[in-house]
């Protein structure tokens, strides 16, 4: 005999077909979820998940695994759109030179890399003299509201990479995107800690879930 859900899942499917627009988001987010936990009811899990969220777009940067009959899979499957949103902010960027001239191009670079993440995340992207991207990293990671980050670190990695230009960027899980008096400063120093290596900090960038903050574009740099 099915289980009660089959049918319920079964009209979910039917009206997403016919009118997507019509479901509530906690009943997306049950559909997505059956693909992943097969032959279960996931209604409960999908409602929990999304209220302890926050929002649909929190949900790729919670820890599903603190929910209930949500375990491993869960938290891969979420982790995979999020990658996957990631490379289509920038999939029209030509992959065999990904150049990154704007504060837009950061941002839409970074956005799905660390713009969810609850904790902080300060990362660099090293770029050659033309701006094209030699490599990224997310060098440091604390808590919501304390960042430990050290120039001297960045401006070796920096050398390592062999760049000429240096874009650093750290996410406010608050979503607040204006910068602290401790943003400002740590900039400062991260201005002169590369100018000391003929390196050039092109940007600083601040990033939300609802967008960015740049140094550059504000002349706070």
């Amino acid at each position: 005999m099915k289980e009660h859900y089959h049918g319920h899942r079964n009209r979910l499917k039917k009206r997403f077909s016919k009118e997507p627009e019509s479901l509530y988001d906690y009943e997306v987010l049950e559909l997505l979820l059956g693909y992943v936990l097969r032959g279960r009811d996931v209604k409960p899990q999908a409602k929990e998940l999304l209220e302890r969220a926050g929002s649909l777009s929190a949900i790729l940067g919670y820890d599903t695994k603190n929910i209930k009959g949500l375990g491993e899979e869960a938290q891969m499957f979420f982790g995979a759109i999020r990658e996957f949103f990631a490379r289509l902010g920038y999939e029209d960027i030509d992959r065999e030179a990904v150049i990154i001239d704007k504060p837009e191009k950061a941002a839409q670079f970074l956005k799905y890399k660390i713009a969810y993440d609850k904790k902080e995340h300060f990362v660099a992207l090293f770029l050659d003299v033309n701006k094209k991207l030699l490599g990224f990293e997310n060098l440091f990671k604390g808590t919501v509201d304390r960042l430990a980050v050290y120039p001297r670190e960045i401006a070796e990695r920096a050398i390592t990479s062999k760049a000429t230009h240096v874009i650093v960027a750290h996410n406010h899980p608050s979503g607040n995107m204006s910068p602290s008096e401790t943003d400002i400063t740590l900039t400062d120093k991260l201005i002169k800690a590369l100018a000391a290596l003929d390196i050039n900090l092109a940007d600083h960038i601040i990033i939300t879930t609802k967008g960015f903050y740049s140094f550059k574009r504000e002349q706070v740099i």
